[in-house]
């Protein structure tokens, strides 16, 4: 029972993380969305340590695992459009594969080069340890 309540507050932080982002780039004006501001926000919190990551794992994880209970809306409106899919349908399938496959080509490029900037820590604070150069 305490890991649910445990995973539920880090839901709703979440949550909260987002709308105050969306809010903010609303203010603001920004040409992109709420989430990516907050994505940004976050990774800086993570990078400084202001954030400690098993802060909001549990909840990430719940999220991550239940994604496709969030695109159900989104599919069942499509159905309304079959007049714009009969004559874009091509167009916005294509927008949707490139979207797609950059979205794909920066998440593998982003990990490689997180897990490079790992590697260079550890290596460092190895050699550190041990005094060699």
């Amino acid at each position: 029972m305490k890991r649910i309540a445990f995973t539920l507050m880090q839901v709703l932080g979440l949550i909260a993380a987002w709308y105050a982002a969306d809010r903010a780039a609303a203010w603001l004006g920004l040409p992109f969305s709420g989430g990516v501001v907050g994505l940004l926000v976050m990774v800086a919190l993570l990078l400084g340590g202001v954030l400690r990551p098993t802060a909001i794992e549990q909840g990430a994880d719940w999220l991550l695992s239940n994604m496709l209970l969030f695109f159900i809306p989104l599919v069942v409106s499509v159905v309304q459009f079959t007049g714009l899919l009969k004559e874009d349908g091509w167009r916005l399938f294509a927008a949707i594969g490139i979207g797609f496959t950059c979205v794909m080509i920066a998440t593998a490029l982003t990990v490689e080069w997180v897990c490079r900037f790992e590697r260079g820590l550890r290596l460092r604070r190895l050699r550190k340890e041990r005094g060699l150069p």
